[in-house]
């Protein structure tokens, strides 16, 4: 080979690797290191909305909070679509995700999760992350004959029946499922863009608050006392409650003076047909001396999960009288 042939094919080969090295470089910066699932190549990534967040966060009281929903987790599996058998490919079987604010976005607790690269997936997912000591027996079940039905079902073990122990610590429990999930959004018209799964929680509780009204006089509360509720039960999605048996009386102990308006305390309740029984202690003067009376209301009504209820005080030395409103936005 002359040495002009020589210096052209040895420069031929030199721009061959160059070429090579490059590509390899550009691969290597625009794939993800995290690509370790099957189908990955796909770089299908699945994330997620939870458009419902930000209406937690803004209007829910913290009473429900217990820290844990602000702070942003909750626990997530997928299943093959209209099976019960944790997707091998997706491989999320009970994994946390977790809120990331530096990004604002969800991300998974141990790395990134794929679409298959054929076929479409049900999720189910629900918050707190740490289920609260009153939710067991928690199942997700989807059966396909005589039609497909997806059923979530839990019991509800002694809900705290006391002011204090609702206020300071109780951690609500929510859910959501989000079924026949595919990558290009095939049967989710909301889905926001390609990939991403809208998650709507559910609540399957009754929220109540209870408060004075703006004409309240100066009347000192010692309690209030919603009788005969009941607060074990099951819970099954497609039917929903079943409360259980013995009743009991919630005893909200306040102790002090309360002014017009006050909030008198909110709660969580099971859902139920409720005989409205409500008995207020509280002091005020009479001919100038301080006693305890007690004064009594009955409001009937049905609670029903996911709705909010205001229970309204008006107090009188001969009466005690009751307004209610029920909202059915999320709360």
């Amino acid at each position: 080979m002359k040495r002009t042939e020589r210096n052209t094919y040895q420069l031929q080969l030199l721009a061959t690797l160059l070429l090579l090295i490059t590509a390899f470089v550009l691969s290597a910066c625009f794939s993800d290191d995290t690509n370790t699932t099957p189908n990955a190549a796909n770089d299908s990534e699945i994330r997620f909305d939870v458009g419902v967040w930000n209406m937690m966060e803004g209007t829910r009281a913290t009473t429900f909070d217990g820290g844990t929903l602000t702070s942003g987790s909750f626990i997530c599996t997928a299943y093959d679509a209209n099976t019960t058998t944790a997707n091998s490919v997706a491989n999320i079987n009970g994994t946390t995700v977790n809120w990331n604010s530096t990004y604002s976005s969800w991300e998974f607790s141990d790395g990134k999760r794929y679409w298959p690269a054929s076929g479409s997936l049900d999720f189910f997912a629900y918050m707190p992350a740490a289920l609260p000591t009153y939710i067991t027996g928690l199942t997700y079940d989807a059966t396909e004959t005589p039609s497909v039905t997806h059923n979530v079902t839990f019991t509800c073990l002694s809900l705290p029946m006391t002011h204090a122990t609702q206020d300071d610590a109780l951690k609500e429990f929510v859910y959501a499922m989000a079924l026949d999930q595919d990558k290009a959004g095939t049967n989710n018209t909301t889905q926001p863009t390609l990939g991403q799964v809208a998650l709507t929680f559910q609540h399957p509780f009754a929220r109540i608050k209870l408060q004075l009204s703006s004409t309240q006089e100066y009347i000192r509360i010692n309690s209030i006392t919603l009788k005969s509720l009941k607060n074990n039960g099951s819970y099954s999605h497609t039917s929903g409650w079943t409360p259980s048996d013995p009743a009991t009386n919630f005893v909200a102990t306040l102790n002090g003076d309360c002014e017009a308006n006050d909030d008198l305390g909110t709660y969580i309740m099971i859902p139920q047909s409720w005989a409205g029984e409500i008995e207020v202690e509280a002091v005020w003067n009479v001919w100038g001396e301080s006693k305890t009376n007690t004064v009594t209301a009955t409001v009937p009504t049905t609670w029903l999960a996911g709705h909010s209820y205001t229970y309204t005080f008006t107090i009188t030395p001969t009466d005690l009288k009751v307004d209610t409103e029920k909202f059915t936005e999320q709360w």
